[in-house]
């Protein structure tokens, strides 16, 4: 009842409104933050679409950062009848677990830790946003484009075992896999930043 105290009822007729734009009037572009960044406009995502990258890379990314993807546990949320688990480790499978947890997934990290001389290896996607890819780095659209080609081979890889039971031969295959994705896809990096 306080609520309606400060309400007053007045003859004027009523106007529609859109509040999610600071003109009132609605577009598709304030309905599209909306839905996709629930109003919030995030600023990676942004940097995304914005990026070089293919539209399929795009896509695929966004749907990696906004946990989207068809890994075991979302498919079992949705019925499946397949084992949610990873392949290779045995533990439930979600996007960190393909991307940073597996033993795959660590094989490439560690690798570019030792071939890059980085200090520590990504561990999941909010540590590749706040200490690998913040805003304003340096080399922002590089990393991005390295970062998501690696996700890509990954989650490639990943498939290939999950659904054709199809196995790397050998571990530096999938090094030699995302170097052979960066070499076709470096035309993407040209007058990036």
């Amino acid at each position: 009842m306080t609520l309606l105290e400060g309400v007053s009822i007045s003859s004027d007729t009523d106007q529609i409104k859109w509040v999610h734009e600071k003109s009132g009037c609605f577009t598709t572009r304030s309905m599209y933050r909306l839905m996709t960044y629930r109003g919030v406009v995030n600023k990676r995502m942004l940097k995304l679409w914005k990026s070089r990258l293919s539209m399929k890379l795009k896509v695929f990314m966004w749907l990696a950062t906004q946990d989207r993807l068809q890994v075991g546990l979302a498919l079992k949320k949705k019925k499946w009848k397949g084992c949610p688990k990873c392949i290779l480790c045995g533990v439930p499978e979600d996007v960190n677990h393909i991307f940073f947890g597996c033993v795959s997934a660590q094989f490439v990290w560690i690798s570019f830790k030792e071939a890059l001389g980085w200090e520590k290896i990504p561990s999941s996607m909010l540590d590749l946003a706040e200490y690998w890819l913040p805003l304003g780095v340096t080399n922002y659209s590089y990393k991005l484009f390295v970062f998501v080609i690696c996700f890509w081979v990954l989650w490639n890889v990943r498939n290939k075992m999950m659904i054709e039971g199809v196995f790397p031969t050998q571990p530096s295959e999938l090094i030699f896999k995302i170097l052979s994705c960066l070499q076709r896809w470096r035309v993407l990096l040209r007058d990036a930043d």
